[in-house]
This record gives C-alpha cells, structure tokens and sequence, in this order.
C-alpha cells in the first residue's frame, strides 16, 4: 500500500514539477471563494440583487484571469491579470449596455452577439501569445453576461463584479505566498543529478563492484529532464543562474547510456580487469560525486584504458568509448553554465500589418460552428443550449488535427465526469455540505492537469459543473445527464467545421517544417564545433525545431489516420527526430577533438582526408532522405576508419577516444536517417 502510494505520488510530481502547477490551482480555488465571499457581501449591501449570481459573476472574471495568466515573474503576472482584467471589465460593461438598451429582448440579443464576440475572440488569436488567451477570454467569459441577464439584469453590478474578480485574482497570485520558480529548479536539478549518479553506479556495478541505489531506468532520467525543461522555461530569462542545462541534461543521458553499453559489450575477462582496476573504481567514484554536486578538480585519469595491453580490439574499443563518455559527462555535470542559453533571435520576418495577422479562417468556422449550434439548441428545445456553443469554443483549434484531438478529449472527459458525478450522487444525496467541499477541492487539480492531459482536466471540469450546479441551484441529477449529448452535439458541430469550412490542414506545413530541420541539422554538422557553449547553444536550437516539428507530426498523423493516431499516440519518429540533433551535436564535438588533437602530427593530412570522407558520408545520407531516395552505402569506410585509429600516431589517448566517439556518433546519425525513411518522415522530394 505504501509502495503504492509513493508511486501514484512521484507520477503526481512528475506530471507537476515542483508543485507548481498545483500551487496555481491552490490559488484558483481561493480566487473562487475570496470573489464568491465578497459577493455575497456586496449583494448584502444592496437590495434587489441576486448573491448567487454576483457570485457567480465574480468569481468567472478572476478565475478566468488566472487560468489564462501563465507562470511567470511577479511583475508580468501583475501585467497580465491586470491586462485581462480590463478585457473583461470592458466586455462585461458592453454587455450592460447592450442588455439595457435591448430591454425585453436582453437575452436573445446577447445570445446573437455572442456569435460576434466568439467570432471577434478566435480572430484575435493571430496577433500573438497574450491575443490567443484574450481571444479564448472572450468567446467564454460573454456567456456569463447572457446567464446573468436571466430574471433581470445586474446592470452596473456586471463590470463592478468584473473588477472585483480580477483584483482577488491579482491579490491572491501575487501576493507573498507563491511558488519560487527559481527554488523549484533547484531541486529538480538537484534530484536529476541525483539519479544521474544512480544511473552511473548501476550501469558500471558489475564492472567496480560498488554498493547500486535502488535501480533507475532510462526511463525516470527522461522524465526528470522533461521537469527539468518545464522548469527551466519558467525561469526569468534575464536570472543569472547557473547549473545544469535541459540541453546538458539531454548529453548527459546519451553519455550515461553510451557506459551502459559498453560495459554490456565488454568480454568477461575485460569486465573482471577493469573489476581490479583501482583506477578505474577511483574515476568512477569521483564521475559519480561531479554528477552529484557539479563540483570536482581536475578530470580524473583514465589510465585505466591503458593498463593491460594484451587485451582484444573489441574490449580496446568498448573502453574507448567508456574514458570518452567520462570524459563528455565530467564536462557536462559541472555547475558553471547558464541555465538559459542565450540564444541569438533568429532573423525576423517583415512584420505584416494588424488585419493580415487575423486568424480569418479560425473566425469563420467558429462563427458557422457557433450559429449552427444555436439553431440546434432551439429547435430541440435543449435545456442548456449554452453548452453545445461552449463545446464548439473549446475544442477548434489552429488546425484539423488538432481540432479532432481535443474533440475525443473533449467527449471522453466529459463522459467520465458526468458518470462519476451520477456514481457519487446516491452515497452523498444527503450530505450537500461534502458534495460542495469536493468541488472546492478539486478546483486546482484541473490546473495540473489542462495542460498534460486535457481528458482528465475536462472530466474534472464536468464533474464540478454537475456536482455544483446540483449542489447550489438543486438541479436533478437526471436533468444533468444532458450535459454529456449537449458536449457530443457541440463537438460535432465544431469539427465539422473545421473539416468542411475551409480546413486548415497541416500536410503542407508538416513537410516543410520536416526539410528545415533536416536541412538545419545537416548545416550544424558542417560547422565547427567543439566549444561547449555554442555546442549546446546549437542544440537548443535544433530540438525546438524538433519539438515543433513533433507536434505539427502529431496533427498530420490524426488527420491522416485519426483512429491509428489515436491507438499509437506516439511514433518512433517523435523519438528519431529528437535523437538526431543530438548525435549531430556529438559527432560535431567529437570531430573537433579529433581536428585539434592531431593538428600537426605527421599524419594529420590522412586523418583529415578521412574525416572529409565520413562527412560526405553523412552529409550524402542527409541529401538523400531530403531528396527521397534510397539508402547510400560507401564500402569499406567502416573499416578503413577502424584501422587508421591514431593509437601510435600521436600517443594521446584522448585522439583515441574522440576517434571511436566519431565513428559511434556517426552510426547512430545513421540509424536516425534511417528510422526517418522508414517512418516516412518525407514521403517524397522536399
């Protein structure tokens, strides 16, 4: 049960890292009661006002300014709750106005111009990161200002209650109690190290004979990178903090597995030698404490690799390719880099003017989608029509496929929710004190989870609307059903939409963003490498373009295929794509030791020559993956580069080393290549 429990909660923190995500949801829950609380002061000072629905009012406006408000310094929350707030605000006066002036009429003519602010709100989204969650804003929040002008409106009372929401929202956010983004990297840092160096024992255990920690697999150091990521881009990027890098991290793994496999490949008796070896047991101890703590002197020696020289080729190589993975992990765990990297802005695009910016396309389909919706509602006579336009605003999205994911997120949330909402109803029919201490408390989990698992989220969401709406308006339960048939006709009706109504696939953006990153990735293997900074500047750069093209893969792959998509949610490519930069980066580095080791050795024209050949080598591979053909072959490089490795030339181990590095990174970029193809990365010419 224990074990149980610790496992359910390090997946918890995974899905958080740092609890900074839950710290947020902490803070939309007490959003919710501070505004539902001054509400139901405010409606107790004047008479004739409905406290349920200033509540309601109240806590609408700063929920949805810190929802929709991103992690970030103190000051640029402060800027962006305010900047919300007055949106809000102003849209929640227009609304005022328009209900004043349209008298008996206020509902039906707010609920028309609902389909112009949707239409205004999705149109917005084009002008950038703050328009897009503005937009969002918008389309939902002017469904507050039609539910409140039923039985009367609230007039004045709707922009004052906007006001409040948002400065609850601000005091609560920003106040003394808030997560430090800077204390959160810390120690997921720190816990990262700690399983690096875990991972470094357990791998060479069989070999030095050390005491292993409790197993870790590849697997926990690739989720602690990824909480090292989120954590890293929620740092301010102007914060002079040093320590280890996503992008180290990422080197680090590579370098960790690189000892996992030699040692694996190792003879016997070549496992038994290094086994005595107190050379090897002493680099070993002082790897594993650099990877712990980020300090240490002097590189620890790798004489180990040169003891016992009656030993065969492939044992040679196998710890030639353990001292050079030493050697990168030595580097790369030092605490004297800076977390961001500081990369140089790419070259800017003209700047297009405001209305060429516009998401036209997004406008209209959410437009017709909206209407449709509406005329559905009426002639069915659905109870809470409001529902299946909410739906249709909440799953379009910028493209097809991602439309069609948020759809089956969407409908198989909400099905869950409702149903346990109906399972929980009968045991706490009585108890309506609990039922409305389970909504409060699951407030901040819905924060956890919308950006890692939307289908959680949006079950929690549907779990809390039924429960509350049973709870305070005493809504049957059975009525509440309809939510569910409401969300799958509204998320029918937006994705035809966007499948009809000039869809925006991503067939064309998908190949184009594909050839860049290959065509990216095969000028960062030409250029020099070999200083660390600018390696890893180079690679941040490369795995965003990565990352880019894995989530535009991951729509082409649901429109093309959306039942396939949907079974096989991940793709060796999404794995492929991320491992090629990181071998070009390698192999870069691992050419420059080369080049500058044998810089004016008697040989040093041959080895270049052979370098040159194992560059066109890649480089032809690269073409011919761009160009759509085959597989290029060159005979006998393989060998011809196994048998000129400089052992004698120049006497320096570390030529050694970085040789068999050359010849291991240059494979794998291989197998990349080649896993591309067969994936179909690019099915024709780019």
């Amino acid at each position: 049960m224990l074990q149980a429990a610790a496992t359910i909660k390090t997946k918890l923190l995974r899905t958080d890292p740092g609890g900074l995500r839950l710290m947020r949801g902490v803070h939309l829950m007490l959003t919710v009661l501070g505004a539902v609380f001054l509400a139901n002061v405010a409606a107790g000072l004047v008479p004739g006002q409905s406290a349920f629905k200033l509540a309601v009012l109240a806590a609408a406006a700063g929920g949805h300014c810190l929802m929709f408000t991103p992690v970030s310094t103190r000051r640029a929350e402060i800027l962006g709750i305010l900047k919300l707030g007055g949106l809000v605000t102003g849209l929640f006066a227009l609304g005022a106005v328009a209900a004043a002036l349209s008298g008996k009429n206020a509902s039906s003519v707010l609920q028309g111009l609902w389909i112009g602010t949707i239409m205004t709100g999705f149109a917005l989204q084009g002008l950038g990161a703050f328009w897009q969650r503005a937009g969002r804003i918008m389309a939902v929040c002017w469904l507050f200002v039609i539910l409140s002008t039923l039985g009367g409106s609230p007039g004045i009372w709707l922009p004052v209650m906007a006001i409040l929401g948002a400065l609850v929202a601000l005091v609560v956010r920003t106040g003394p109690w808030r997560p430090s983004t800077r204390g959160t990297y810390l120690r997921v840092e720190a816990a990262n190290r700690r399983a690096m160096a875990g991972y470094l024992r357990q791998a060479a255990e069989d070999v030095a004979d050390t005491a292993s920690p409790a197993p870790v697999t590849i697997r926990d150091l690739a989720q602690l990178r990824t909480e090292l990521q989120v954590c890293a881009d929620l740092l301010q990027p102007d914060l002079d903090l040093k320590g280890m890098s996503p992008e180290a991290a990422t080197m680090v793994e590579l370098a960790l597995e690189v000892v996992r496999d030699a040692r694996g490949q190792l003879s016997e008796d070549g496992r038994e030698r290094l086994a005595r070896d107190p050379g090897f047991r002493a680099s070993l101890e002082a790897l594993a404490n650099r990877l712990r703590t980020g300090e240490g002197g002097a590189v620890p020696s790798v004489s180990w690799v040169e003891t016992g020289r009656n030993i065969t080729t492939e044992d040679r190589f196998q710890e030639l390719r353990m001292a050079q993975a030493f050697e990168r992990l030595w580097i790369l765990a030092a605490r004297d880099t800076p977390v961001h990297q500081g990369l140089e802005p790419d070259e800017k695009r003209a700047p297009n003017t405001w209305w060429r910016q516009l998401s036209w396309r997004l406008s209209l389909q959410a437009g017709v989608a909206a209407a449709i919706g509406f005329a559905l509602g009426f002639a069915f006579d659905l109870n809470h029509a409001y529902w299946v336009t909410l739906t249709v605003i909440i799953v379009l999205s910028n493209s097809l496929g991602a439309t069609l994911l948020r759809t089956a997120q969407r409908i198989g949330g909400t099905a869950g929710g409702v149903v346990l909402a109906m399972l929980v109803d009968p045991a706490l029919a009585d108890f309506p004190a609990v039922r409305l201490v389970l909504v409060v408390i699951a407030i901040p989990a819905v924060i956890v989870f919308i950006d890692r698992n939307y289908a959680i989220a949006s079950g929690i969401i549907s779990f809390l609307v039924v429960m509350g709406l049973q709870t305070l308006e005493g809504l049957p339960i059975g009525e509440l059903w309809s939510r569910l048939y409401d969300t799958m006709i509204g998320a029918g009706v937006g994705l035809a939409a966007a499948w009809l109504l000039f869809p925006n696939r991503t067939g064309a953006g998908y190949v184009a963003l594909a050839s860049d990153y290959l065509s990216a990735c095969r000028d960062c293997l030409k250029g020099e490498g070999g200083e660390p900074e600018k390696d890893l500047q180079d690679l941040a750069r490369l795995r965003t373009a990565a990352s880019t093209l894995i989530a535009t893969a991951r729509s082409y792959r649901i429109e093309q295929a959306p039942w396939s998509s949907f079974t096989r949610a991940s793709s060796d490519l999404n794995v492929q794509v991320i491992v090629l930069a990181q071998y070009v980066v390698l192999y870069r580095e691992a050419r420059a030791d080369v080049l500058r080791a044998t810089a004016g050795v008697s040989n040093a024209p041959d080895i270049e020559a052979l370098i040159g050949r194992m560059n066109k080598r890649l480089e032809d591979e690269f073409d011919a993956v761009l160009e759509g053909r085959e597989k290029q072959t060159v005979p006998g490089l393989e060998d011809d580069w196994m048998a000129a490795m400089p052992e004698g030339g120049s006497g320096d181990l570390a030529v050694m080393t970085a040789w068999v590095a050359m010849l291991y990174h240059a494979r794998k970029i291989l197998r990349c290549l080649d896993g591309l193809r067969a994936e179909k990365l690019l099915s024709a010419p780019a």
